[in-house]
């Protein structure tokens, strides 16, 4: 809500304080704003806990409460969304990654909704009730598309180079020459930096500005050709595309892909981070936080659309083993091209709708995850292109 706060446990302190007033606890302390709480803000520790719910319009809301001005502790369930409390204990119990339907948010039928800037539309509601004078400060819609693609290394010159190249292509399954030689071969190979010359006459009288992420094939830069890359990106923010890490070698490799990219690209470069395999708490945000990692756009769902996180506002991450927040700034996307692709044109178009009305009723930020390639001119991608259009000029209106 961007509203200003003071907190305090000092009752007699609140009590004479001339101050717009709220109370979180067992019981009011005179005639202010109460919402009643429940144990989880005041535990210290990561626990198994049975979060029970209650019917709240059309969905169910977690922690439910009495005699208080909301039948459920809001702050509680925003908190337990927010922070991903349930897949802390997901990752304590299994390497397997936790998929949408596992999620409570499911089961309560809020996934496809940002549920917490619902709420604090609520909260504002009842604070202007009570307290009418009080203003709260402007906020407002906007949108950004997260593009994605490999970073294709080129056959060097010389006998030799060629040589060790095609067998270091054939041995490193991060290395993506093979398969764009593949792609090349069937007619569907797309030249990264004709998309990306196309893309800015698309964004070049739009507001919402692209962010995109590189992923570097592990490979001598020699064989990463510079001419024309850091032109395509139209002075664009760019970072790196998966970099999740849960040892020390793989966390040594980000740490050169992103010298790489800086190399490549010294003055778009910052750091901003998105993985798209399974993301899994709190592993892969303590890594790039070490790396020194700022803003990250990983947080979103690859198998069905929705609100991971419950919200469409930025965040700092909170650390529930740590207690404490942190610096990494979190952005989190709603949907994605590849959960489009396999939609009927009509749904996907409603899918489209759907997600950037949820977001402007909240004046949120919308945030779509897209592979470069499905943007091209390449008739494989006619509709993906096609609905990337359609999403321009919604989020615009």
């Amino acid at each position: 809500m961007k509203a200003e706060v003071e907190f305090t446990g000092n009752a007699q302190y609140f009590s004479q304080s001339p101050q717009y007033k709220i109370s979180y606890g067992d019981h009011p302390l005179a005639d202010e704003l109460f919402f009643k709480s429940t144990s989880l803000l005041f535990s210290n520790k990561l626990e198994e806990i049975k979060v029970k719910s209650t019917e709240f319009y059309e969905y169910k809301a977690p922690f439910p409460v009495e005699d208080s001005a909301l039948p459920f502790d809001v702050f509680a369930a925003s908190f337990f969304i927010v922070t991903r409390y349930e897949e802390y204990l997901h990752q304590q119990k299994t390497v397997e990654g936790f998929k949408p339907v596992m999620s409570l948010q499911h089961k309560w039928k809020v996934l496809e909704r940002p549920i917490i800037d619902e709420w604090a539309m609520i909260l504002k509601s009842i604070i202007k009730k009570k307290y009418p004078d009080f203003r709260f400060p402007g906020k407002s819609f906007s949108s950004q598309p997260a593009l994605n693609f490999n970073l294709t290394p080129d056959i060097p010159d010389g006998f030799l180079n060629k040589t060790r190249f095609v067998f270091s292509s054939l041995f490193q399954k991060e290395n993506n020459y093979i398969s764009s030689k593949f792609d090349e071969f069937t007619g569907v190979r797309v030249k990264n930096e004709m998309v990306l010359e196309q893309l800015k006459t698309r964004f070049a009288k739009k507001s919402g500005k692209p962010v995109f992420f590189i992923s570097i094939p592990h490979i001598s830069s020699d064989y990463i050709h510079k001419a024309h890359l850091a032109e395509g990106f139209s002075k664009a923010p760019v970072g790196l595309l998966r970099p999740c890490a849960s040892d020390k070698e793989k966390t040594t490799a980000i740490k050169n892909d992103l010298s790489l990219l800086r190399e490549l690209l010294p003055e778009q470069i910052i750091p901003i981070s998105q993985q798209l395999e399974p993301l899994k708490f709190p592993i892969c945000y303590l890594n790039i936080l070490n790396l020194g990692v700022l803003a990250d756009y990983s947080m979103g769902y690859q198998e069905a659309p929705g609100f991971r996180a419950g919200t469409a506002t930025p965040f700092n991450w909170y650390d529930l083993q740590l207690e404490k927040v942190t610096a990494l700034m979190i952005h989190s996307y709603c949907i994605t091209d590849t959960q489009l692709q396999y939609l009927s044109p009509a749904d996907a178009k409603n899918e489209i709708t759907a997600y950037i009305k949820a977001v402007k009723l909240v004046d949120g930020a919308f945030l779509s995850c897209w592979n470069l390639k499905s943007l091209s001119a390449n008739p494989k991608y006619k509709k993906l292109n096609t609905l990337f259009n359609l999403l321009l000029t919604e989020v615009a209106d």
